[in-house]
């Protein structure tokens, strides 16, 4: 008799361990619970021992495999390979148009489209217009000069071109599901071309002079930054470059061997070491 119950027992126990729901996370823990819905990002499970108790979620990425108290099983990618579907970010804005927030009060205006290509890649187009933005002054020593002050009445155009890596797209404030396509840390090479006029101050014949002087430049760059966007509205995006840079500019009357090209700076004589940096504000376009 005392054989027969627990045979009983085990069978009843087997038969149970059978009927239960199993969630296998990614670290290889075990969930016994009650399924309750499957949905688009997560899943809905009651805990085994307590089906009459609160509905549990849990997200499908931390999800190695359910399997099912009918003996079906159903794997995941888990967090790795699902952030890289393109599935995931479906709806989303692709494209932005930016302005670098603070290049108006350096004497320019600088302006950049983007494009995403794909989860991680995406390219951008800059455009800037050197004058659009406040003229400052140029800066001499006026008793040693004996001349009043003096502007730059800079003029002048450029434009670049970058391609950008970004680091998967992290997630916002602790969010269990994705935060957006176009959001993330980046590298991205980038090159500059341009020509402008400007007042320059020069030296010659014992004296100094106010002269108006071409130049053309270019610099290649690789740019590290951080893209955020919020709402699948408005982006926000915060970068420094460094490189080499190219230019036909010659030393000032002080014998200055370096060079501000406003969106690039640089540094010793040319061809020489450059630098980049920016903060850009921008809008998301809706997809076409």
């Amino acid at each position: 008799m005392k054989k027969t119950l627990l045979l009983t027992l085990f069978i009843v126990f087997c038969f149970l361990a059978q009927a239960q729901d199993k969630i296998i996370r990614n670290n290889g823990t075990t969930i016994l619970c009650k399924i309750k819905e499957v949905g688009l990002d997560e899943v809905k499970y009651l805990e085994y021992n307590q089906l009459d108790g609160p509905l549990f979620s849990i997200a499908k990425s931390n999800i190695k495999r359910i399997e099912f108290e009918n003996g079906k099983q159903q794997a995941y990618a888990g967090r790795n390979e699902a952030i890289k579907d393109p599935e995931q970010y479906a709806g989303q804005s692709n494209r932005a148009i930016k302005m670098n927030f603070l290049s108006p009060l350096l004497g320019f205006s600088h302006f950049t489209y983007e494009k995403s290509t794909g989860v991680g890649k995406s390219y951008e187009i800059s455009l800037g217009i050197i004058g659009l933005g406040k003229n400052n002054i140029i800066e001499y020593n006026y008793l040693v000069s004996g001349l009043e002050e003096a502007k730059r009445n800079q003029f002048g155009l450029f434009a670049g071109f970058g391609y950008k890596f970004n680091k998967l797209p992290d997630f916002l404030f602790g969010r269990t599901s994705f935060s957006h396509l176009m959001q993330g840390t980046y590298i991205k090479p980038v090159i500059y071309a341009g020509t402008y006029k400007e007042n320059v101050l020069t030296y010659k014949n014992s004296q100094y002079n106010l002269e108006k002087q071409g130049v053309n430049f270019a610099a290649i760059h690789t740019e590290l930054g951080k893209q955020w966007v919020f709402g699948d509205k408005m982006v926000l995006d915060a970068y420094w470059g460094l490189g080499y840079g190219f230019d036909n500019k010659s030393d000032d009357a002080w014998g200055d061997l370096t060079a501000y090209h406003y969106v690039t700076s640089r540094a010793g004589r040319s061809p020489g070491l450059s630098f980049s940096i920016g903060l850009r504000i921008g809008l998301l376009l809706k997809n076409k």
